[in-house]
């Protein structure tokens, strides 16, 4: 396999870190996607209880130790809306002032 690396960061880091060893740092970025993409379903699947009315975003907040606007910038972040509002709610609301 050939590696380039354009970026001096980059290339101090597979220098420094991983010794020119192009095995340990492939299987280092392999690692890192793999526990992020591990970190990003576990908070899509919470998520999604928030959006279904199993949990609620304090309770979530707790679970990922981060506060509540950060759990707020997930939802935006996975398309998860905040507040989901049907149409019999919409007619009740709209006949309430009626």
């Amino acid at each position: 396999m050939q590696l380039q690396i354009q970026d001096a960061f980059i290339t101090t880091l597979f220098e420094t870190q991983f010794h020119n060893d192009k095995d340990k740092f492939v299987e280092a970025i392999k690692e890192f996607f793999t526990q992020k993409s591990k970190t990003e379903t576990y908070e899509y699947n919470l998520l999604k209880a928030y959006s279904s009315g199993e949990l609620s975003i304090g309770q979530i907040a707790n679970i990922l130790n981060i506060s509540k606007l950060e759990v707020m910038n997930l939802l935006q972040k996975y398309d998860i809306p905040f507040v989901e509002v049907d149409q019999e709610y919409l007619e009740q609301e709209f006949n309430a002032f009626a």
